[in-house]
């Protein structure tokens, strides 16, 4: 009998935006290793362990209504991934946001191990 084949690392980074657009926070923590860790761009803090990186996951879902991840890029290898992506999403008050956000994910025995985010608030295009 053969061992199953692990998924990549684009089946997993689809899944796992698939269940960020969905805002389910069960399917994105059952993605993660229980001792994983999430760091955002502009914040000296790290969050470590499922616990408290779910709690802060459910703070950026309120904090950000709506959000929604539109991909741009797709990059790794079976221990990471870099995923490019354009966010939109509202407030709390209704005003809409959009940023550019970078992930760059790193794996485990298929599963999230960290999670660092760099993210911007998007720039009109430049003339020409």
């Amino acid at each position: 009998m053969t061992a199953a084949a692990k998924p990549s690392y684009r089946e997993i980074a689809i899944r796992y935006m698939a269940a960020w657009n969905a805002h389910d926070i069960p399917a994105i923590m059952a993605m993660h290793a229980d001792d994983t860790s999430y760091r955002r761009h502009g914040s000296a803090r790290i969050f470590r362990g499922k616990d408290a990186v779910a709690e802060q996951f459910g703070k950026d879902f309120s904090g950000l209504p709506g959000l929604k991840f539109e991909p741009v890029s797709l990059h790794g290898s079976d221990d990471h991934f870099v995923a490019e992506s354009i966010i939109t999403a509202t407030t709390p008050d209704g005003a809409p946001v959009t940023m550019e956000l970078v992930d760059l994910i790193t794996l485990r025995d298929g599963q999230v191990v960290s999670k660092d985010s760099y993210f911007v608030t998007s720039r009109p295009p430049r003339d020409k």
